[in-house]
C-alpha cells in the first residue's frame, strides 16, 4: 500500500499552520514530515515494495518542497 499520502497530509497542514501564523506547529510539522518520509522509506525497504525517497534534514525554518520528501 502506498503511504505517501500521510505525507500529503502532513504538507497540507503545514501550510495551513503557516498561512494561520503557528510557526512553532509548522516547524514541529517539519519534523514530522521528515520523519514521516524516512520511517515510510525505512518500511518500504524492508518490504521490498518501491522507494518513497529517504528525506534528508532541513536547514531551517521555510514551506517543505516536493523534492525535499519526494
Amino acid at each position: 500500500m502506498n503511504a505517501s499520502w500521510v505525507i500529503d497530509i502532513l504538507k497540507d497542514i503545514r501550510q495551513f499552520s503557516e498561512k494561520k501564523g503557528m510557526l512553532e506547529l509548522a516547524e514541529h510539522l517539519d519534523d514530522a514530515i521528515f520523519v514521516a518520509v524516512r520511517e515510510i522509506g525505512e518500511r518500504l525497504e524492508s518490504t521490498g515494495s518501491g522507494d518513497l525517497g529517504r528525506g534528508k534534514a532541513r536547514n531551517g525554518p521555510g514551506p517543505v518542497a516536493d523534492h525535499e520528501i519526494h
